[in-house]
């Protein structure tokens, strides 16, 4: 089997080196080799990677898509408690949970009003949110109180892991989903205006 460095990697999936290292570093590609200095990836788990289909806001049933954006898990700032920021495939689901809901700087009526929020890193979707109950202020920054509906550990298969029945995370998780923004949450909108 051919491998490819990263940046050979990176050019292939469209992305950059960086956000190529985040998702490594996050545990999300399972066969990745040091040689040297260098780290190696399958071509085959590259090329399913780029030929990996995108959400279809459309097809969601939702006006707008919710979408925060993190990097791999990794302590939060100023945290005294070792609590978790970001994600990781080898997180218990409580502590995925936990490294996901908040603080956030964000529009929290829009993610109340989806009912689910997508949680990408880089240009895929490795979480879903939703059943949000509850939503704490603090400083501009907010944190919800809802359920994990499902994650993926291995963007190259993808194995979901759903923890209960979750269609709309099923639907979402494993593949591409581009979004935009100046900070962690990101909407992404519907492209059909009828629908």
């Amino acid at each position: 089997m051919m491998d490819m460095t990263t940046s050979a990697a990176a050019a292939e999936l469209r992305c950059s080196v960086n956000t190529l290292k985040k998702l490594i570093a996050a545990g999300l590609l399972p066969e990745v080799r040091e040689r040297g200095n260098r780290t190696l990836l399958p071509a085959g788990d590259v090329r399913a990677l780029a030929r990996r289909e995108g959400v279809d806001p459309d097809a969601l049933e939702l006006g707008e898509l919710p979408v925060l954006r993190v990097g791999p898990a990794e302590l939060a700032e100023g945290s005294r408690q070792s609590a978790l920021i970001g994600y990781a495939a080898r997180l218990t689901p409580e502590q995925m949970y936990q490294a996901l809901r908040g603080w956030w700087r964000c529009d929290p009526e829009r993610i109340l009003r989806a009912g689910v929020l997508a949680v990408t890193l880089g240009p895929y979707a490795v979480a879903v949110l939703d059943d949000f109950r509850y939503v704490e202020s603090r400083g501009g920054r907010y944190r919800f109180t809802g359920e994990l509906a499902g994650y993926v550990t291995d963007l190259v298969t993808p194995v979901q892991v759903v923890r209960r029945e979750a269609p709309l995370a099923r639907r979402i998780l494993g593949r591409r989903l581009e979004s935009e923004s100046g900070g962690p949450v990101a909407y992404v909108q519907r492209r059909s205006a009828g629908g």
